[in-house]
């Protein structure tokens, strides 16, 4: 099971980004996979709030597109949609805790615990969840998958 995490997402859309090639390749191919795609709200969130940004990107999508390229993703036959368990708050205490995760980490520690919680792999090029023990990292952009 691979999490994306928001930036691998934006990466994929945002076609005046250098690193968009790789991105949009790699995100096709997982897309298109026997591997399961995990999505949470906080990454659609994320993504939502920065591709329909005229600040993030030169050209920002619609709120409707950002929408339905969300949907997108949710209807491929190997989409999961990840939902916080009871025990959500203790998990994110557990994992935030080594590296304080606090401010701008803590909501790399709200995606590591949804990757401990569902035994999932996180793909980022965000280097701050190396912080983090217990999680299992794939950098898309670190690897031609050819």
């Amino acid at each position: 099971m691979i999490l994306p995490d928001v930036n691998i997402l934006i990466y994929a859309y945002n076609q005046g980004d250098p690193r968009f090639p790789v991105a949009s390749k790699w995100f096709e191919r997982l897309l298109n996979s026997s591997q399961r795609a995990c999505f949470c709200w906080e990454t659609i969130n994320g993504f939502i709030r920065i591709s329909t940004n005229p600040a993030a990107l030169p050209n920002p999508y619609s709120l409707a597109e950002s929408h339905l390229i969300v949907r997108s993703w949710l209807t491929e036959q190997n989409s999961l949609f990840l939902a916080p368990t009871a025990d959500h708050l203790d998990i994110i205490q557990t994992v935030g805790t080594v590296p304080n995760a606090v401010g701008k980490l803590h909501s790399d520690a709200i995606l590591a615990a949804y990757a401990v919680a569902n035994d999932a792999t996180i793909a980022s090029s965000d280097r701050n969840f190396r912080l983090f023990s217990g999680i299992k990292l794939l950098n898309p952009l670190a690897v031609d998958e050819g």
